[in-house]
């Protein structure tokens, strides 16, 4: 653990985390796992502008500490982490070039 806690590194949020992952490399997703914050980095291997999604998983306040996967880079909530394919819907839809 690092000194100061911000919620990434509950004891629950690995395994939300891991299970993300697996779902995003089924769907072809490169997902690399970074390890301090623990968090998961997104990205579509054929896609050449290199954009990538960072998922956190940490205890959201406003639903009752429930854990949560949020977009690392503005803190907005993904979705609850125990929605696992609803969370992997709208972290696909961020990283899909729009035609």
């Amino acid at each position: 653990m690092t000194g100061r806690f911000d919620g990434t590194e509950h004891r629950h949020a690995y395994p939300k985390l891991h299970d993300l992952m697996g779902t995003l490399q089924g769907r072809r997703f490169a997902v690399h796992l970074r390890a301090s914050p623990l968090a998961i980095i997104v990205t579509r291997p054929d896609d050449p502008t290199g954009a990538r999604q960072t998922v956190t998983c940490k205890p959201r306040v406003t639903d009752q500490d429930r854990m949560w996967f949020y977009d690392d880079a503005n803190g907005e909530p993904i979705a609850e982490a125990e929605d696992i394919i609803g969370a992997a819907v709208i972290i696909v839809g961020n990283l899909t070039p729009t035609p």
